[in-house]
């Protein structure tokens, strides 16, 4: 399993990558093909948000998924 600096730097790096193709694809002008703009609308698009607030929001992502899962009775009445 990785540690979270490990984690977090492929998030950073995923979330540069994303965003520089996104640049590119702004900055090319033309926008022929239909295949690029359904990527960059319905995968890179939700991938840069999602990493973003993965950044943005890490440590309570972390703290929220070690919380103990709630203790449930087992007696019977």
């Amino acid at each position: 399993m990785a540690n979270q600096a490990h984690v977090r730097t492929i998030l950073r790096w995923g979330h540069i990558a994303g965003g520089m193709f996104l640049v590119a694809y702004v900055c090319s002008g033309s926008h022929p093909s239909p295949v690029l703009t359904n990527i960059a609308r319905f995968v890179v698009m939700p991938l840069i948000a999602t990493s973003g607030l993965c950044l943005w929001q890490h440590g309570r992502i972390v703290r929220w998924m070690r919380r103990a899962p709630p203790q449930t009775s087992t007696e019977r009445a």
